[in-house]
């Protein structure tokens, strides 16, 4: 409501000025701040207790953290098994598949010649024994792009270097070999 400089009844100026000081009605700004405050702590006890059902959340699909593993492996040819060595280089635990990053081996399937078959399924075995022969540490290749590019270690020893030296594996790189002529 406007003022005027007279009041209606005296026609004389308000000189008190009283008008001056009376506040001024606002809308009330508190609720929607509530609101925000509440809907904040709701979302944040949402991401807390469903952090490791959304993707990329816990740890990662099982995936960036060091595991110590200690399981009685089988041979098998589920990748996604429990605990079973699928190849000379690969292995699956609870339901995921691995491989270890720092070695190669001969293919079992698609294998060249009887050789590299036979010695495929030899480096088979001599993994399973390797990974029953009591706990190891399975950790992340950070130089592999593959997420399921393992480093096994037992008493920080690889196992992948135990392959290698035994004559079941040769050390990793990206160019061919041909185990039909080693």
């Amino acid at each position: 409501m406007a003022r005027n400089l007279y009041d209606i009844e005296d026609r004389n100026p308000d000189r008190d000025r009283r008008w001056l000081h009376e506040k001024q009605e606002r809308p009330a700004r508190i609720v929607p701040v509530r609101l925000l405050l509440v809907a904040f702590a709701i979302a944040g006890l949402a991401v807390f207790l469903l952090k490791d059902a959304l993707p990329g959340g816990g740890n990662s699909a099982a995936g960036n953290t060091p595991t110590s593993i200690n399981a009685s492996f089988t041979a098998c040819d589920d990748p996604n098994g429990d605990a079973c060595v699928l190849t000379a280089n690969s292995y699956a635990y609870e339901g995921r598949r691995y491989r270890l990053s720092d070695i190669r081996v001969p293919a079992e399937d698609g294998a060249r010649c009887p050789e590299e078959a036979e010695k495929a399924q030899r480096g088979r075995m001599a993994l399973l024994a390797l990974l029953n022969g009591g706990r190891f540490d399975a950790k992340p290749d950070p130089t592999d792009a593959d997420p399921a590019a393992r480093r096994l270690t037992r008493d920080e020893v690889s196992l992948g270097e135990i392959m290698i030296l035994k004559g079941h594996a040769s050390p990793w790189s990206a160019a061919p070999i041909d185990w039909c002529a080693t």
